[in-house]
Protein backbone atom coordinates (compact mmCIF):
# COMPACT_ATOMS: atom_id res chain seq x y z
CA UNK A 1 0.00 0.00 0.00
CA UNK A 2 1.38 3.32 -0.36
CA UNK A 3 -0.59 5.02 2.40
CA UNK A 4 1.75 5.22 5.96
CA UNK A 5 0.50 6.04 8.63
CA UNK A 6 2.19 9.13 10.44
CA UNK A 7 1.16 10.82 14.57
CA UNK A 8 0.69 13.91 13.38
CA UNK A 9 0.89 16.53 10.55
CA UNK A 10 3.59 18.80 9.69
CA UNK A 11 2.76 22.15 11.31
CA UNK A 12 3.30 25.16 9.57
CA UNK A 13 5.82 26.69 11.59
CA UNK A 14 8.34 25.40 13.12
CA UNK A 15 7.78 22.84 16.23
CA UNK A 16 9.80 20.67 18.33
CA UNK A 17 13.31 20.06 16.64
CA UNK A 18 14.51 21.79 13.96
CA UNK A 19 15.89 19.18 11.72
CA UNK A 20 12.56 17.83 11.39
CA UNK A 21 10.90 21.26 10.75
CA UNK A 22 13.60 21.84 7.68
CA UNK A 23 12.70 18.01 6.20
CA UNK A 24 9.44 18.51 6.30
CA UNK A 25 8.02 22.23 5.23
CA UNK A 26 4.35 22.76 4.35
CA UNK A 27 3.93 24.07 0.95
CA UNK A 28 0.01 24.37 1.20
CA UNK A 29 -2.49 23.69 3.53
CA UNK A 30 -6.42 22.64 2.72
CA UNK A 31 -8.32 22.92 6.27
CA UNK A 32 -11.35 20.96 7.06
CA UNK A 33 -14.96 20.49 5.18
CA UNK A 34 -17.48 23.18 5.73
CA UNK A 35 -20.91 21.83 6.25
CA UNK A 36 -22.62 22.37 2.32
CA UNK A 37 -18.91 19.84 1.73
CA UNK A 38 -20.14 17.45 4.61
CA UNK A 39 -23.60 16.99 2.88
CA UNK A 40 -22.21 16.75 -0.85
CA UNK A 41 -19.52 14.01 0.33
CA UNK A 42 -21.91 12.30 2.51
CA UNK A 43 -23.99 11.74 -0.93
CA UNK A 44 -20.88 11.16 -2.92
CA UNK A 45 -20.46 8.31 -0.79
CA UNK A 46 -19.50 5.12 -2.81
CA UNK A 47 -17.79 1.63 -1.45
CA UNK A 48 -14.61 2.60 -2.94
CA UNK A 49 -14.41 6.30 -1.77
CA UNK A 50 -16.67 5.93 1.66
CA UNK A 51 -17.50 9.70 3.34
CA UNK A 52 -15.86 8.35 6.99
CA UNK A 53 -12.62 8.52 4.95
CA UNK A 54 -12.66 11.90 3.17
CA UNK A 55 -9.91 14.21 4.39
CA UNK A 56 -10.79 16.69 7.02
CA UNK A 57 -7.64 18.32 6.68
CA UNK A 58 -4.89 18.24 4.29
CA UNK A 59 -1.12 19.11 4.40
CA UNK A 60 1.01 19.26 1.31
CA UNK A 61 5.19 19.11 1.62
CA UNK A 62 7.71 18.47 -1.55
CA UNK A 63 7.44 14.88 -1.07
CA UNK A 64 4.28 14.03 0.70
CA UNK A 65 0.55 14.41 0.81
CA UNK A 66 -0.34 14.57 4.32
CA UNK A 67 -3.95 13.73 5.12
CA UNK A 68 -5.96 13.29 8.51
CA UNK A 69 -9.34 11.59 7.56
CA UNK A 70 -12.91 12.17 9.69
CA UNK A 71 -11.95 9.31 11.52
CA UNK A 72 -8.90 10.88 12.54
CA UNK A 73 -7.31 8.56 11.09
CA UNK A 74 -3.37 10.47 9.91
CA UNK A 75 -1.65 9.36 7.04
CA UNK A 76 0.76 10.24 4.10
CA UNK A 77 1.37 9.01 0.82
CA UNK A 78 4.54 10.03 -1.70
CA UNK A 79 3.82 12.61 -4.50
CA UNK A 80 5.64 10.05 -6.65
CA UNK A 81 2.34 7.72 -6.44
CA UNK A 82 0.04 10.20 -7.78
CA UNK A 83 -1.35 8.79 -10.90
CA UNK A 84 -3.74 11.32 -12.72
CA UNK A 85 -6.85 13.01 -11.75
CA UNK A 86 -10.67 12.72 -12.52
CA UNK A 87 -13.73 15.36 -12.49
CA UNK A 88 -16.40 13.60 -10.62
CA UNK A 89 -19.07 16.40 -10.33
CA UNK A 90 -18.48 18.45 -7.26
CA UNK A 91 -15.13 16.70 -6.58
CA UNK A 92 -11.74 15.99 -7.94
CA UNK A 93 -10.21 12.32 -7.45
CA UNK A 94 -6.39 12.30 -7.71
CA UNK A 95 -5.28 8.88 -8.44
CA UNK A 96 -2.62 6.97 -5.81
CA UNK A 97 -0.70 4.05 -7.37
CA UNK A 98 -1.61 0.96 -5.16
CA UNK A 99 -3.82 3.07 -2.79
CA UNK A 100 -7.00 4.57 -2.01
CA UNK A 101 -7.60 7.61 -4.08
CA UNK A 102 -7.91 10.92 -2.96
CA UNK A 103 -10.70 13.11 -3.05
CA UNK A 104 -11.13 16.73 -2.43
CA UNK A 105 -14.24 18.30 -2.94
CA UNK A 106 -13.84 21.39 -5.20
CA UNK A 107 -12.73 24.81 -3.87
CA UNK A 108 -12.01 27.67 -5.61
CA UNK A 109 -8.52 29.28 -4.29
CA UNK A 110 -7.50 26.03 -2.75
CA UNK A 111 -3.50 25.68 -2.90
CA UNK A 112 -3.41 22.20 -1.72
CA UNK A 113 -5.81 21.48 -5.56
CA UNK A 114 -3.62 24.08 -7.46
CA UNK A 115 -0.05 22.39 -6.35
CA UNK A 116 -1.62 18.80 -7.09
CA UNK A 117 -2.78 19.45 -10.56
CA UNK A 118 0.35 20.85 -11.46
CA UNK A 119 2.34 17.88 -10.78
CA UNK A 120 -0.26 15.86 -12.11
CA UNK A 121 -0.11 17.50 -15.07
CA UNK A 122 2.88 19.23 -15.75
CA UNK A 123 2.88 22.90 -17.50
CA UNK A 124 2.01 23.07 -21.25
CA UNK A 125 1.66 19.16 -21.13
CA UNK A 126 -2.08 18.36 -23.41
CA UNK A 127 -4.91 16.27 -20.55
CA UNK A 128 -6.40 14.08 -22.88
CA UNK A 129 -9.56 13.94 -22.25
CA UNK A 130 -11.76 10.66 -20.18
CA UNK A 131 -12.81 8.35 -22.37
CA UNK A 132 -16.42 7.35 -21.94
CA UNK A 133 -18.88 5.08 -23.80
CA UNK A 134 -22.16 3.51 -22.95
CA UNK A 135 -22.41 -0.58 -23.90
CA UNK A 136 -25.35 -3.43 -23.95
CA UNK A 137 -28.24 -0.36 -23.59
CA UNK A 138 -29.67 -2.28 -26.54
CA UNK A 139 -29.54 -4.99 -25.47
CA UNK A 140 -30.81 -4.46 -22.24
CA UNK A 141 -33.63 -2.48 -23.61
CA UNK A 142 -34.46 -5.18 -25.80
CA UNK A 143 -34.54 -7.76 -22.65
CA UNK A 144 -36.60 -5.86 -20.25
CA UNK A 145 -39.62 -4.91 -23.16
CA UNK A 146 -41.07 -7.92 -23.26
CA UNK A 147 -40.62 -8.69 -19.58
CA UNK A 148 -42.03 -5.48 -18.51
CA UNK A 149 -44.95 -5.73 -21.39
CA UNK A 150 -45.83 -9.14 -20.51
CA UNK A 151 -45.71 -8.15 -16.51
CA UNK A 152 -48.39 -5.13 -17.26
CA UNK A 153 -50.48 -7.78 -19.19
CA UNK A 154 -50.70 -10.46 -15.95
CA UNK A 155 -51.26 -7.54 -13.45
CA UNK A 156 -54.20 -5.86 -16.27
CA UNK A 157 -55.93 -9.24 -16.77
CA UNK A 158 -56.05 -10.40 -13.12
CA UNK A 159 -58.08 -8.77 -9.99
CA UNK A 160 -56.21 -8.68 -6.99
CA UNK A 161 -59.00 -8.17 -5.18
CA UNK A 162 -59.72 -11.46 -6.36
CA UNK A 163 -56.81 -12.84 -6.11
CA UNK A 164 -56.78 -12.02 -1.99
CA UNK A 165 -60.16 -13.62 -2.25
CA UNK A 166 -58.39 -17.21 -3.84
CA UNK A 167 -55.98 -16.86 -1.21
CA UNK A 168 -58.52 -16.09 1.77
CA UNK A 169 -60.30 -19.23 0.96
CA UNK A 170 -57.06 -21.41 0.73
CA UNK A 171 -56.87 -21.77 -3.49
CA UNK A 172 -53.60 -20.46 -3.44
CA UNK A 173 -52.81 -21.73 -7.13
CA UNK A 174 -55.75 -20.58 -8.54
CA UNK A 175 -55.14 -18.91 -11.71
CA UNK A 176 -55.49 -15.47 -10.93
CA UNK A 177 -53.18 -16.39 -7.64
CA UNK A 178 -50.31 -17.58 -10.38
CA UNK A 179 -51.28 -14.79 -12.69
CA UNK A 180 -50.51 -11.56 -10.82
CA UNK A 181 -47.74 -13.60 -8.68
CA UNK A 182 -46.44 -14.24 -12.75
CA UNK A 183 -47.05 -10.37 -13.61
CA UNK A 184 -44.95 -9.23 -10.54
CA UNK A 185 -42.26 -11.61 -11.43
CA UNK A 186 -41.63 -10.49 -15.01
CA UNK A 187 -42.04 -6.80 -13.88
CA UNK A 188 -39.01 -7.17 -11.61
CA UNK A 189 -37.51 -9.37 -14.10
CA UNK A 190 -38.05 -6.32 -16.49
CA UNK A 191 -36.54 -3.91 -13.69
CA UNK A 192 -33.40 -6.26 -13.09
CA UNK A 193 -32.53 -5.86 -16.66
CA UNK A 194 -32.62 -2.57 -17.02
CA UNK A 195 -30.80 -1.98 -14.37
CA UNK A 196 -28.25 -4.15 -14.46
CA UNK A 197 -27.60 -4.69 -18.13
CA UNK A 198 -26.38 -1.50 -19.37
CA UNK A 199 -23.12 -0.57 -18.49
CA UNK A 200 -21.81 2.97 -18.95
CA UNK A 201 -17.72 3.02 -19.00
CA UNK A 202 -15.50 6.04 -17.86
CA UNK A 203 -11.80 5.15 -18.29
CA UNK A 204 -8.77 7.99 -17.63
CA UNK A 205 -5.53 7.69 -15.79
CA UNK A 206 -7.33 7.47 -12.34
CA UNK A 207 -8.99 3.96 -13.57
CA UNK A 208 -11.75 2.34 -14.85
CA UNK A 209 -15.22 3.21 -13.97
CA UNK A 210 -17.97 1.28 -14.67
CA UNK A 211 -21.88 2.11 -14.10
CA UNK A 212 -24.63 -0.27 -14.48
CA UNK A 213 -28.08 0.74 -15.23
CA UNK A 214 -30.13 2.49 -17.97
CA UNK A 215 -29.97 5.18 -14.55
CA UNK A 216 -26.40 4.39 -13.61
CA UNK A 217 -26.60 3.41 -9.86
CA UNK A 218 -23.92 0.69 -9.42
CA UNK A 219 -20.66 1.55 -9.63
CA UNK A 220 -17.69 -0.91 -9.61
CA UNK A 221 -13.91 0.86 -10.25
CA UNK A 222 -10.59 -0.72 -11.15
CA UNK A 223 -7.47 1.05 -11.12
CA UNK A 224 -5.06 0.86 -13.52
CA UNK A 225 -2.15 -1.19 -11.89
CA UNK A 226 -5.25 -4.34 -11.47
CA UNK A 227 -4.15 -4.12 -15.49
CA UNK A 228 -1.50 -5.47 -17.78
CA UNK A 229 -2.88 -5.31 -21.14
CA UNK A 230 -5.63 -4.33 -23.91
CA UNK A 231 -6.16 -7.19 -25.96
CA UNK A 232 -7.95 -7.34 -29.46
CA UNK A 233 -9.27 -10.31 -30.43
CA UNK A 234 -10.88 -11.51 -33.59
CA UNK A 235 -13.70 -14.14 -33.36
CA UNK A 236 -14.57 -16.22 -35.99
CA UNK A 237 -16.47 -19.24 -36.39
CA UNK A 238 -15.66 -23.03 -36.90
CA UNK A 239 -15.31 -22.56 -40.73
CA UNK A 240 -13.33 -19.76 -39.93
CA UNK A 241 -14.57 -16.95 -41.27
CA UNK A 242 -14.67 -13.72 -38.63
CA UNK A 243 -17.73 -12.57 -37.13
CA UNK A 244 -16.85 -10.13 -34.89
CA UNK A 245 -13.90 -8.39 -32.79
CA UNK A 246 -13.71 -7.92 -29.02
CA UNK A 247 -11.60 -5.46 -27.05
CA UNK A 248 -10.57 -6.98 -23.81
CA UNK A 249 -8.79 -6.00 -20.44
CA UNK A 250 -6.45 -8.52 -19.25
CA UNK A 251 -6.03 -8.35 -15.63
CA UNK A 252 -2.96 -8.99 -13.78
CA UNK A 253 -4.11 -11.60 -11.16
CA UNK A 254 -4.80 -14.97 -13.74
CA UNK A 255 -7.20 -15.87 -11.70
CA UNK A 256 -9.69 -13.16 -12.54
CA UNK A 257 -11.30 -13.49 -15.82
CA UNK A 258 -10.85 -10.69 -18.78
CA UNK A 259 -12.75 -7.74 -18.69
CA UNK A 260 -14.91 -7.30 -21.91
CA UNK A 261 -15.06 -3.67 -22.99
CA UNK A 262 -17.29 -4.31 -26.72
CA UNK A 263 -17.90 -6.97 -28.82
CA UNK A 264 -17.76 -5.26 -32.69
CA UNK A 265 -19.76 -7.13 -35.92
CA UNK A 266 -17.08 -8.10 -38.12
CA UNK A 267 -20.08 -9.14 -40.68
CA UNK A 268 -21.73 -5.93 -41.12
CA UNK A 269 -19.30 -3.26 -40.60
CA UNK A 270 -15.88 -5.39 -41.88
CA UNK A 271 -12.82 -3.26 -42.23
CA UNK A 272 -14.52 -0.34 -40.14
CA UNK A 273 -15.33 -2.43 -37.08
CA UNK A 274 -11.44 -3.55 -36.86
CA UNK A 275 -10.60 0.18 -37.19
CA UNK A 276 -12.90 1.22 -34.02
CA UNK A 277 -11.93 -1.45 -32.11
CA UNK A 278 -8.18 -0.86 -32.84
CA UNK A 279 -8.51 3.14 -31.91
CA UNK A 280 -10.94 2.45 -28.52
CA UNK A 281 -7.97 0.10 -27.50
CA UNK A 282 -5.18 2.21 -28.40
CA UNK A 283 -7.50 5.14 -26.02
CA UNK A 284 -7.16 2.52 -23.70
CA UNK A 285 -4.19 1.65 -23.15
CA UNK A 286 -2.75 5.48 -23.27
CA UNK A 287 -5.24 6.11 -20.48
CA UNK A 288 -4.28 2.59 -18.17
CA UNK A 289 -0.90 2.77 -18.99
CA UNK A 290 -0.41 -0.74 -20.56
CA UNK A 291 0.27 -2.56 -24.16
CA UNK A 292 -2.05 -3.07 -26.79
CA UNK A 293 -2.01 -6.96 -27.88
CA UNK A 294 -3.72 -8.24 -31.20
CA UNK A 295 -4.99 -11.72 -31.10
CA UNK A 296 -6.83 -13.82 -33.85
Amino acid sequence: MSWESVDALPETRTSGSPYHGAAEPVVARRGGPTAFERVRQFFGSTPELPSSQAAREVVLTPNHVYVERMTGVRQRVRLDALRGRRVDGPRVIYGIHAGEDLALSTRPGCPVMAALDARVVGPGEPIEAPLTFRTARALGVGLATPALLLGLYFLTEYSLEEMWDRIHDGMYTAEVVLGVAAGFACVLVGLALLFTVPVTWRVDAVGVHRAHGILPWLHYHEPPEDFRAVHVQTLRSPEGAPFAIEVRLLRRAEKNRELIVTRLSARSVGAAADAEAMELARRLGRHLGVPVQRGG
